[in-house]
């Protein structure tokens, strides 16, 4: 039985018409620690080079039917045995046959009589420098790899895509074929991923990787191409963002057949150590030559086709229109001007009266961020604050807010208005981030202000993620003397647990239910569960929207604690609201 070395020694395959030469090499092979293998002319050799896979070839020149030189040929034609190293053995000494050897794509040469121990050397040298060769090539394809690879998914980077776009696109060209673009991005990716952590993430990409490459390759206009000649026709090209080309379209119409399948097979759910995901994806198309004949420029128009894709409702595609291009221009100017106002404090704090549902007197506010555009005028927080969030502004522009109404509290303070508590809106994005406590503890004792009268109002969604972090901040807050204070409850992820759980104040009640609390019963129910549960875990309520007096008595009749709303006064400048405060019971009369 052969031992465990030399089942895995280097194989050397002879090839000879000598049986005698044969058996002398295979001797002094064997005997150098070789396994060998032989052939008895050039046809048996090539014919079972498949098969054998041997580390390296000794081959005789001079043999009938096939001799040595074509024999080398034939093995190097074959796409594993473009690097084996063959030694030629020949008895012909002559300049000539020297060259015909190398010429024939042979490694080194030794002739005959030969020198048996030289011949265990020189063939150990040759495996040497073909294991170094082997090695650069895997180096070689590392680094390939790393260049023009995403190492998560498998697929084409952002660069080998676009390089391979620009060839196609010359083709394309000469061919006056039709080619498309699809860009896609994945809806609610973020969600999933800081929900269920980066690694499920990471394999969910992969997941979704394997299956747009099921799409594509199920697709007609790949039906031609070659074994694996559409791999750098998919590529990602970072976070959850991907593109595929697709050539040789009869008509624009088969890129929306692709981009539908694609949608198809990302509806069927992904079930990743033990979680059931959904996800979807927003596709935008272009078209060469029709939108463009720039990989760029295509790659640009179908990015901004998928962000129509996401306005329209996401899980979607939509084709490229010019018209895009000159939304993208104002949207692109509109984010300019949100970082210049941040970044200049062109914003201003204004307020509005949180009142009191018993006897009409202004406990508090709400300090709500107004911003008078220099041309679009007055522009609603709605349309500015997700731009602000998006853009990665937040954490400055919370800065802004903290120190505004800090700023505001003491200018209160001496004009003698009596202290009122207000409501500092803090984002969900980058909430631990923003570093809060050392912020507002900052302003209370630069200001003098009485920690009691700042609120911080959090959304539910920052209690969802039931973040150990997000507790020891919100505990912090608590111990400084602020109160916290729940907006728009009901409407996210609503859950005694996370009110029994964190230290909340608080809960405002959604404008949603307040607006047809009236005429619809199932809204006054909710209300009413929620007033009860909060009396019971002893927190205030807070109503908005109030804007009629019916709604302002059922309210107070089911036991909320103060309304905000246009029945009282909508948000008002700092001036303004000072005034109305000096006022005391100033909607003592809605009783």
């Amino acid at each position: 039985m052969k031992n465990i070395a030399q089942q895995y020694a280097p194989l050397i395959q002879i090839v000879d018409d000598d049986f005698a030469t044969r058996l002398l090499m295979r001797a002094s092979l064997e005997k150098a620690g070789f396994r060998v293998a032989e052939a008895e002319n050039g046809l048996v050799a090539v014919a079972e080079f498949e098969e054998l896979q041997p580390d390296a070839i000794l081959l005789d020149v001079m043999m009938p039917k096939l001799d040595g030189f074509d024999t080398c040929r034939a093995i190097r034609r074959h796409p594993s045995g473009m690097h084996t190293p063959i030694l030629m053995v020949t008895g012909l000494e002559d300049l000539e046959s020297i060259h015909r050897s190398f010429d024939s794509g042979a490694t080194d040469f030794i002739t005959k009589p030969i020198n048996w121990p030289v011949l265990n050397y020189r063939v150990k040298y040759m495996l040497r420098a073909s294991e170094a060769f082997h090695d650069v090539i895997d180096k070689q394809k590392q680094i390939q790899e790393l260049a023009f690879f995403d190492h998560l998914t498998g697929l084409a980077n952002r660069t080998m895509f676009k390089d391979s776009l620009e060839i196609l696109l010359a083709e394309s060209a000469a061919e006056e074929s039709q080619l498309a673009v699809l860009f896609m991005d994945l809806d609610r990716f973020k969600t999933i991923n800081d929900t269920l952590g980066h690694h499920t993430g990471d394999i969910l990409l992969q997941n979704v990787a394997a299956r747009i490459n099921s799409c594509i390759r199920e697709s007609d206009s790949f039906s031609r191409l070659k074994k694996n000649e559409s791999k750098n026709y998919v590529s990602r090209q970072g976070g959850d963002e991907f593109t595929i080309m697709l050539p040789r379209l009869t008509n624009p119409e088969d890129a929306s057949k692709v981009a539908q399948r694609i949608n198809n097979a990302l509806a069927q759910s992904f079930k990743i150590e033990g979680h059931e995901i959904f996800i979807s994806a927003s596709i935008g198309i272009s078209i060469f030559p029709l939108d463009g004949t720039e990989a760029e420029v295509l790659m640009k128009h179908a990015d901004l086709a998928m962000y129509h894709a996401k306005e329209k409702g996401k899980n979607g595609f939509q084709f490229y229109k010019k018209s895009l291009n000159i939304k993208a221009r104002e949207r692109l100017n509109f984010e300019n001007d949100i970082r210049k106002a941040v970044a200049g404090e062109e914003f201003e704090l204004w307020y509005q009266p949180q009142v009191s549902m018993q006897d009409g007197r202004i406990t508090g506010a709400e300090s709500l961020t107004r911003w008078n555009h220099h041309i679009l005028g007055q522009v609603p927080p709605s349309d500015f604050i997700p731009s602000i969030e998006e853009l990665g502004l937040i954490v400055p522009f919370t800065d802004w807010v903290i120190h505004q109404a800090g700023k505001q509290q003491l200018e209160w303070q001496k004009d003698g208005m009596r202290p009122i508590r207000v409501a500092i809106n803090i984002s969900s994005k980058n909430f631990i981030q923003q570093r809060l406590p050392e912020k507002l503890k900052r302003i209370i004792n630069d200001k003098n202000v009485t920690p009691c009268f700042f609120e911080v109002e959090i959304t539910e969604s920052v209690l969802a993620e039931q973040s150990g972090e997000t507790l020891k901040i919100l505990r912090h807050l608590k111990e400084l003397g602020m109160t916290i204070s729940v907006d728009d409850f009901g409407t996210g992820y609503s859950s005694l647990m996370y009110l029994k759980s964190f230290p909340v104040n608080s809960i405002k009640i959604d404008r949603f239910f307040v607006k047809d609390i009236i005429n619809n019963p199932q809204d006054a129910a909710i209300v009413q569960a929620i007033i009860a549960m909060a009396q019971s875990l002893e927190m205030t309520v807070i109503a908005e929207g109030i804007e009629t007096r019916e709604q302002f008595r059922m309210l107070r009749d089911m036991g909320c604690n103060i309304g905000q709303g246009y029945l009282f006064s909508p948000a008002i400048p700092a001036k303004h609201f000072a005034r109305l405060v000096q006022v005391d019971n100033s909607f003592y009369n809605f009783k």
